[in-house]
């Protein structure tokens, strides 16, 4: 089973946050962000979707609703914050 195929199924089952998914496939956030684009892609060929709850940060809450990479935010553009809440996913 590919890395791909590992993400759709955990993903169809439960859904899971950035680093805990990235924790449980044993790669790094830059890894896990190339992989979910891809993700992305492939679901819909079965018409389905990577569901992404976006990115939110802890110390204001501003959510980073328009943001189209996967990959994590390095801080809040609102307070410059650096603490941002892990986004949940899910194939839906």
């Amino acid at each position: 089973m590919t890395i791909r195929q590992k993400i759709i199924s955990i993903l169809e089952t439960n859904p899971m946050g950035f680093r805990q998914l990235a924790k449980a496939l044993d790669l790094s956030e830059r890894e896990l962000s190339a992989h979910l684009s891809h993700v992305s892609l492939s679901v819909k060929a079965h018409k389905k979707r990577l569901v992404r709850h976006p990115f939110r940060c802890l110390g204001c809450g501003f959510v980073f609703k328009d943001r189209k990479h996967f990959s994590r935010p390095s801080r809040c553009p609102r307070c410059k914050d650096l603490h941002i809440e892990d986004p949940l996913y899910e194939i839906g």
